[in-house]
């Protein structure tokens, strides 16, 4: 039996560290407890894009869930940073979207009119503004729809800078430990049993993202399952993406060192981790509709991630039928951005 502790956080990807450096914070003994590394998954594996508008359909209660992440963020990567020492790449460059059919193009009219109405910054620019402002963009599109005050980070480095800041404010990170099963008694969970012994706690948060169902161990369904994006790296010159660009068939986000990242499938193929000929060549098709600018870079890499999803791709969040016994999964392609808010709302 290990030394006690107030919570046990199952899993150490983006969700679950940024709950623990919250929880710990706050006086709390924390505990994560994860089977690989830490940030090893879909934390990792992301672009780092933070939209909290561009893909966003309705205004209803996940648009509000987004839009307070977004006003979180920036405090929340100062602090970071400056209990890790290490700069996260956090950048407000806007995000470019690129209707490519007439279709498209109404959709994202709809879009402007309703988040203008809200507040919020849309700009409409022909393909002669897109290519002012975006001189790679090369494609025959309809139209541009820009989003100005979206933002990326550099998810690997927030990822190192979150896992710091997390055993400086004292919780105790279990890598390569696997769960057995959970402590159950009297219909109050007491801890958790993993393959290094077992660790008491009156508190237990599932934050496993595409594992929450634990392969049917977790005592409470969770209806979430892996959604695998395949993603590609290239080398290219500095500023040849000024934003991160978007379309429905695929996007290029560049770092400050001149990697760009091009992604991304979904792909509901079970927890089958493996790049294909179909989904890359998908990915760099609609590049080339975007854009020809592949043509002066050089390839770095390629993987392939699991997204916790939800069939109405909405986070499951809050208390089970067991005292204790929390979840906090299922953000698929939001997790980076929703990180500090799930913290704070799982937390209090």
């Amino acid at each position: 039996m290990m030394k006690p502790a107030d919570v046990i956080v199952l899993g150490g990807g983006i969700i679950g560290c940024a709950l623990a450096e919250e929880l710990a914070r706050h006086g709390q003994r924390v505990v994560v407890v994860e089977r690989g590394a830490i940030g090893a998954e879909a934390s990792s594996a992301a672009a780092g894009i933070l939209s909290a508008q561009m893909d966003l359909e309705r205004p209803e209660p996940f648009f509000d869930l987004c839009q307070a992440a977004r006003r979180m963020y920036p405090r929340w990567v100062t602090h970071l940073e400056q209990r890790s020492g290490l700069s996260v790449g956090y950048h407000v460059d806007g995000i470019l979207y690129l209707a490519m059919t007439g279709r498209e193009e109404k959709v994202m009219e709809r879009r402007m009119r309703w988040q203008r109405k809200l507040g919020l910054q849309v700009e409409r620019w022909s393909r002669k503004e897109v290519q002012q402002h975006e001189p790679s963009v090369d494609g025959k599109i309809k139209r541009g729809f820009h989003f100005p005050t979206e933002a990326q980070v550099d998810n690997v480095r927030l990822m190192h800078a979150l896992a710091i800041a997390c055993r400086k404010a004292g919780v105790e990170v279990q890598e390569k430990t696997s769960v057995r099963r959970l402590l159950i008694r009297g219909g109050a969970v007491r801890g958790v049993e993993t393959d290094r012994g077992a660790s008491e706690a009156p508190v237990v948060v599932n934050c496993l993202g595409s594992w929450a169902s634990m392969g049917g161990v977790f005592p409470v369904p969770v209806p979430v399952e892996p959604a695998r994006g395949q993603m590609l790296a290239f080398q290219g010159p500095k500023r040849l993406v000024r934003h991160a660009v978007m379309s429905d068939q695929a996007y290029v986000v560049q770092r400050r060192d001149g990697r760009l990242l091009v992604g991304s499938t979904i792909e509901h193929v079970g927890f089958e981790k493996a790049l294909t000929l179909e989904g890359i060549h998908g990915i760099l098709c609609g590049l080339r509709h975007m854009s020809s600018f592949l043509n002066q870079c050089a390839f770095l890499d390629a993987w392939a991630g699991f997204r916790p999803y939800t069939k109405d791709r909405l986070p499951i969040l809050g208390k089970t039928s067991i005292d204790g016994l929390f979840v906090a999964t299922g953000h698929f392609r939001h997790g980076i951005l929703l990180a500090p808010i799930t913290a704070k709302l799982m937390a209090d």
